[in-house]
């Protein structure tokens, strides 16, 4: 998929030492620049918090002062200024912003489940992606399978041995994968 070359997008909500710095054409916002200060002209890559939101670290999680209202904003980003929002599978934040579940469309708004180990995450990673003014069929997905010989419980192992901040890295290719799909926003 090639676009736009070098339209400039915005990474919302990044990671202080995001991969997404080292990318050309791309606006980086995170603690130090307030995604709220946004001015709202580019295609968005949304990264919103995610520990208030997903189902599966909700009940324990204490989200700083402002984050859930953040993941909102940036689900309000995303309808006006197009691109793509990514948060763990199951978030709490597609129901409550009104954003379709996967393989569900609203306006033009749509959403898929993928897998972040296909981008050569270390464990599997479930995650939805929506995508916003993004034509379906300019969106190529890379699979790679695992080896189901290895056992589900060493697969999940190997997730609880990672420190949050790798939990929470995007890898290279997956950032400029989402990168190259916002530039295709209509």
């Amino acid at each position: 998929m090639r676009c736009r070359l070098l339209r400039v997008v915005s990474v919302l909500c990044a990671a202080p030492r995001s991969i997404y710095r080292e990318l050309p054409g791309v606006e980086v916002y995170d603690r130090r620049r307030d995604a709220r200060t946004f001015a709202g002209d580019t295609p968005i890559v949304a990264h919103p918090p995610c520990n208030g939101w997903s189902a599966k670290t909700r009940h324990q999680a204490k989200p700083e002062v402002g984050e859930m209202e953040l993941g909102l904003w940036c689900a309000e980003q995303l309808r006006r200024c197009g691109g793509v929002l990514e948060q763990p599978a199951w978030s709490h934040l597609f129901a409550v912003a009104g954003l379709p579940a996967p393989l569900q469309k609203s306006c033009d708004l749509w959403t898929i489940q993928v897998d972040q180990y296909w981008w050569g995450y270390q464990t599997p990673k479930p995650t939805w992606l929506c995508f916003c003014r993004v034509d379906p069929c300019t969106v190529h997905l890379p699979l790679r399978l695992r080896n189901r010989g290895s056992r589900k419980r060493n697969r999940y192992d190997a997730w609880s041995r990672l420190t949050a901040a790798k939990r929470s890295r995007t890898v290279k290719p997956l950032a400029e994968w989402l990168v190259e799909i916002a530039r295709c926003v209509q």
